[in-house]
């Protein structure tokens, strides 16, 4: 990560990375999807499913996209691992779902996986999102919502309902704009949730979340006999969580 966008994660809780996908890697994921998935829209306007990952061999790339690894050993420290992943894809007029999370809110009511902290020049994070984004989303379009800053907030509970549920408009929500092949990452300290999407176009969103390696948010732990071809890299990365000899999920060459 670059000094600047060390910042900008401090400071908002989000950071976009630009064109971590090629072009090529848009088309065929958008093509897997078109094959694994099904056609028709639930009653709330939107198809996905859990477990992208498992689409096609060629989604496990996405567990250590090289264009996100230095992003991960950043912000989750290098024995990170992957918790969970899933996709979003929404119609024009769907509404997944209202503004949540934050840091005090969770460690009060939940158990306590949604955190940021920095001390002594090291950032650190509980649970973190990592949205390839398979299509535009363009200003107005909706989609990925969040409170920027709000990571750091002490006080994220007044946030008024009205205001999580879109019912009011806040000139303190941001609806961040995107280009397919961009990838979103936040924390889930910060407070976000996803608002209506506009856009005539289909939003096609696949979110790969990732923990600390001593912590889950998940239950369900990934399964290595469920994939095929995994690198030895990408076994570290799935490997459940633990403290004791746990090794690097990413081993870096030294000269």
């Amino acid at each position: 990560m670059t000094p600047e966008e060390k910042f900008m994660f401090d400071l908002e809780g989000y950071l976009i990375v630009k064109n971590v996908l090629s072009q090529d890697e848009i088309d065929r994921l958008n093509e897997i999807a078109d094959r694994v998935l099904p056609k028709e829209y639930n009653d709330k306007g939107f198809r996905g499913g859990s477990r992208v990952s498992q689409w096609d061999p060629f989604c496990q790339n996405l567990f250590d996209h090289p264009n996100i690894v230095p992003y991960l050993i950043e912000l989750l420290g290098p024995k990170f691992r992957a918790d969970h992943d899933y996709a979003i894809f929404m119609k024009k007029g769907a509404q997944r779902g209202h503004l949540h999370g934050g840091d005090i809110e969770y460690a009060t009511q939940r158990a306590g996986d949604h955190w940021y902290k920095y001390r002594d020049g090291v950032m650190r994070n509980g649970l973190t999102v990592f949205t390839y984004n398979l299509a535009p989303a363009k200003k107005g379009a909706g989609g990925f919502t969040c409170i920027p800053g709000s990571h750091k907030s002490n006080l994220p509970l007044n946030v008024p309902d009205e205001v999580r549920s879109f019912e009011r408009p806040a000139h303190y929500v941001a609806r961040p704009e995107v280009e397919a092949g961009d990838v979103v990452i936040f924390t889930e300290a910060l407070i976000h949730g996803t608002s209506r999407w506009n856009a005539d176009h289909e939003r096609r969103s696949l979110l790969f979340k990732f923990s600390p390696g001593h912590s889950s948010w998940s239950q369900n732990y990934y399964n290595l006999d469920e994939f095929e071809g995994l690198t030895e890299q990408q076994k570290r990365i799935l490997a459940p969580p633990s403290v004791g000899n746990r090794p690097d999920s990413v081993q870096l060459e030294t000269a």
